[in-house]
């Protein structure tokens, strides 16, 4: 009863209807009136008034203090609920492997010593970056062991750690491909950095693009660059290096979705030709789920202790038991087996798409690598396609528009199209209305 009434005044206060300067009954009359002892009336004003609600005086009624009342929280961002959702870079978190996963866990549960649920080292549980130096070596080609791995809450805060860093380093400039996604670019500048866009072809990044002393490091995208979907050649990973080096810059490789290749086997990492300049990162965002929120970084040395402290000020270290779930759904070879199973699953859903569209839209040109989870269907240059995207959406087809990607001036117009989150069977209906409305749009 007592924490009845005390919660039921304190809220009324909280929420203005007992105004400042109202006169509380007093304790004797208020318990009287709701028939508890005096004792239950008495502990709760005493309550509120140690906590600044109440102001009271000896052989006086309680009166209402002044408490500042809260503004109405704003609604909640409104989630579209597409039709056709081709939203680009967005796995399928219908694939999780709940099973597997659950397994993982359990087994984490059971095992951890409780000396690991401690403040431990800021780098992550020894147990990951293990089994990621591993992976990484096996599948990437990453050269790195361990102490060198930072392990992050997914690929933003690993970005923003080493913005960090960088801007502590006296860096104040970053450059990124053009076009490339806005989110990357915003959490860059955010941290007080300035972003210039580089060039992009079939070939990937153009750091012939940069002029001498533009930029203090470049993120880059090679194994697959969102949006164009272009791969790194060869001459580019190695001009790409030689600019690093002339310049004694910093390469950031995002290696998002590396794992899903589906012509070929997929290139490995530029960390590899030079791990003492590139910051390979990577994350389970694309191959499990957004929702997992583990990512890391493979440093070169130099970089580690500076990165380390920023990721203890950040947040004190990421959650152990995730961590160790993930080394164990990594040692295990449950991750390999998911991932094949989830490749071959965009694959088809990229197929078929692919069939669909050059059906339904033979005179446009569809831009990209056999990988990832999308595509870019280029439009004739100069095309309104912000306004294409907006009636896209008003209609329930959710796409993303090529023009605001871009961090140049650029003529280049064309709809980002993902097929993660599309089902097969719908695939043939959302190509058709898609044409439909190019149609509309004379295009």
């Amino acid at each position: 009863m007592r924490q009845s009434l005390r919660e039921s005044l304190r809220i009324a206060i909280q929420e203005g209807r007992l105004t400042a300067g109202t006169v509380l009954p007093s304790s004797r009359r208020l318990a009287a009136d709701l028939g508890v002892s005096r004792g239950v009336t008495t502990d709760a004003y005493e309550q509120l008034a140690s906590e600044g609600y109440l102001d009271v005086t000896a052989r006086a009624a309680p009166v209402v203090a002044a408490v500042l009342t809260a503004a109405p929280a704003a609604p909640d961002p409104h989630v579209p609920a597409w039709r056709f959702d081709l939203t680009a870079i967005t796995p399928d978190v219908r694939l999780f492997p709940r099973r597997e996963w659950t397994r993982a866990v359990g087994k984490a549960l059971r095992n951890t010593p409780d000396a690991a649920l401690d403040y431990g080292d800021h780098r992550g549980r020894i147990e990951l970056r293990t089994a990621l130096s591993s992976y990484l070596a096996r599948v990437r080609g990453v050269r790195v062991d361990p102490r060198r791995i930072v392990v992050t809450q997914g690929f933003t805060q690993a970005l923003d750690l080493m913005c960090r860093v960088l801007v502590a380093r006296g860096a104040r400039c970053v450059a990124v491909e053009s076009p490339t996604h806005p989110a990357l670019s915003a959490v860059i500048e955010q941290s007080g950095l300035t972003v210039v866009g580089c060039a992009v072809d079939s070939e990937g990044l153009r750091s012939d693009d940069l002029s001498p002393g533009r930029a203090d490091a470049i993120m880059v995208a090679p194994a697959h660059q969102f949006p164009t979907g272009a791969v790194m050649s060869s001459r580019r990973r190695v001009a790409l290096l030689g600019w690093a080096a002339s310049h004694d810059s910093v390469i950031l490789e995002d290696d998002y979705d590396a794992e899903f290749r589906y012509d070929r086997t997929p290139l490995g990492a530029v960390q590899g030709l030079d791990p003492g300049r590139v910051v390979h990162v990577g994350t389970a965002s694309k191959t499990l789920a957004p929702g997992v929120r583990l990512g890391w970084m493979s440093l070169p040395a130099g970089l580690v202790d500076e990165v380390r402290i920023r990721k203890g000020l950040a947040d004190s270290g990421s959650p152990t038991f995730d961590q160790i779930a993930f080394a164990e759904f990594l040692t295990s070879g449950d991750y390999d087996r998911h991932i094949a199973r989830a490749r071959q699953t965009y694959r088809r859903r990229r197929d078929r798409l692919v069939q669909a569209l050059a059906t339904a839209l033979p005179e446009l040109p569809i831009q990209g690598s056999a990988a990832g989870m999308h595509i870019l269907l280029r439009l004739p240059d100069g095309t309104d396609d912000i306004a294409i995207a907006a009636a896209a959406a008003a209609v329930g087809i959710g796409v993303k528009a090529l023009s605001p990607l871009q961090r140049a001036p650029s003529l280049e117009r064309g709809l980002v199209l993902g097929y993660g989150r599309l089902p097969e069977a719908k695939i043939d209906e959302a190509t058709g209305a898609l044409a439909s409305l190019l149609t509309k749009a004379g295009v």
